[in-house]
């Protein structure tokens, strides 16, 4: 998932761009740090002064085996089968646009059955004059009180619980996995 910098045509032509990007570099056998980079370096020669975030998630369905690499992006969340959830602490690189020699690290995962990854944009966590960390910390409670259901309903939950779409200073993005059943 990703957040390109502004709003309108720009912004999403630049996004479309870097999916596709972002794509290309996948089927072409890329590993998920050299994903995140040569997207990177393809936003600073497509247009200087522009940047994005991301968190890019390679996950294996079957094994539940993920490699997740962050630019700049908000921290995932895990809901654990038990209902528990976590903010999920992996490191990053600065934002995409910035620095075409910046590296990115990779973090191994696992995602056990009956778990669901959350990745979302800042906007859907932030609020005028408070610190994202409380809206942060509201969507992982969020999540972990969400009784299991199909992710869409899950997901109209957790977005409906951000609040009007008038008080939102950005608009938002939501991406839900969930691990259903197989070997752990």
């Amino acid at each position: 998932i990703g957040d390109v910098q502004g709003h309108g045509v720009a912004a999403a032509a630049t996004m479309g761009q870097l999916r596709s990007a972002v794509r290309a570099f996948t089927l072409g056998g890329s590993a998920p740090e050299q994903v995140v980079a040569g997207t990177n370096r393809l936003l600073i020669g497509l247009d200087p002064g522009q940047f994005a975030s991301c968190c890019y998630v390679l996950l294996d369905p079957v094994s539940g085996r993920a490699r997740a690499v962050r630019a700049g992006h908000p921290q995932p969340l895990l809901r654990h089968a038990d209902g528990r959830a976590e903010v999920l602490d992996l490191p990053g690189g600065v934002v995409l646009g910035i620095d075409p020699a910046a590296t990115y690290p990779v973090t191994d995962l696992r995602l056990a059955p009956g778990s669901v990854l959350a990745l979302y944009t800042d906007g859907l966590v932030e609020q005028a004059g408070e610190d994202i960390d409380l809206g942060v910390e509201r969507l992982r409670a969020a999540l972990a009180a969400a009784r299991p259901s199909p992710l869409t309903e899950t997901a109209d939950r957790l977005i409906g619980g951000a609040g009007d779409s008038a008080d939102r200073p950005d608009d938002i993005a939501l991406l839900l996995a969930s691990r259903t059943g197989g070997r752990g």
